[in-house]
């Protein structure tokens, strides 16, 4: 038995998780995957075990927002407590209920950082800025071979921004995403990329951080409301919203 995040982990455990990443990795169905794991021998494993294995090990829940039908606008800041889309004047709740007829999904960037941060090895390697701005001074002609190479970066720098070796710099993007073959954009997603790891491990598969899926076929018509949640989220990391918040601090 193994001891992880508090949680005591069997060896057969363990072997289902890396037969899980199998299954996702291969597409695998259901029903092939529980003859995988009875032909292995692990008759105390099942999917649904491992999903809650999973949910305790990796606290990362989905938030969902209500938004427009029609994708106009998310149902956030100013917008709220609104029951019409301001913009195409269709409801928000199902008729009869309280149901939203359709939500934006958020995933915490807070949560996907603390993960990459809790392992030592992988903590060392997320010095990458410190040490790579450390090794050269800002001079004119330097030569660019980073984002920090960059003059929005540099002006970040001298207007009192990533003073702390611990600080983080993220750059996101977002573009529509077509899920389905069908010749339209399915979903929008926001992706950030952690710019303190290195150019190299940075855009692998394992440290992607989506961190939002808008829902389509259509463009949202006001981004903003949409990418509202993440700027939340930003403001704690950034920690002007300590109080929601006691394990984040400046």
């Amino acid at each position: 038995m193994i001891i992880i995040a508090g949680l005591e982990v069997s060896e057969d455990l363990i072997k289902g998780f890396r037969l899980l990443h199998i299954k996702q990795k291969h597409n695998l169905t259901e029903t092939a995957f529980h003859d995988i794991l009875h032909e292995m021998g692990l008759f105390g494993v099942t999917l649904y075990r491992l999903q809650k294995a999973l949910e305790q090990l990796v606290p990362f829940k989905p938030i969902f927002v209500d938004c427009c039908v029609n994708s106009c606008i998310a149902f956030t800041k100013e917008y709220e407590t609104l029951e019409l889309c301001p913009i195409c004047e269709k409801t928000r709740y199902r008729v009869g209920n309280r149901i939203s007829r359709k939500q934006a999904v958020y995933w915490s960037p807070i949560s996907s950082l603390r993960m990459q941060y809790q392992d030592r090895k992988g903590a060392e390697t997320l010095r990458y800025r410190q040490n790579y701005t450390k090794s050269f001074q800002y001079t004119a002609g330097y030569r660019m071979a980073d984002v920090f190479d960059g003059m929005h970066y540099k002006s970040l720098v001298d207007s009192g921004f990533f003073q702390d070796s611990r600080d983080v710099a993220l750059m996101g993007s977002t573009d529509g995403y077509q899920i389905f073959r069908q010749k339209r954009n399915d979903c929008w997603i926001v992706l950030l990329l952690n710019a303190n790891l290195p150019p190299s491990e940075r855009v692998k598969k394992d440290n992607l951080m989506i961190s939002a899926m808008f829902p389509g076929p259509k463009q949202p018509k006001n981004m903003n409301s949409f990418l509202w949640p993440l700027v939340e989220e930003l403001k704690k990391l950034e920690g002007n919203d300590n109080e929601s918040d006691p394990n984040i601090t400046n």
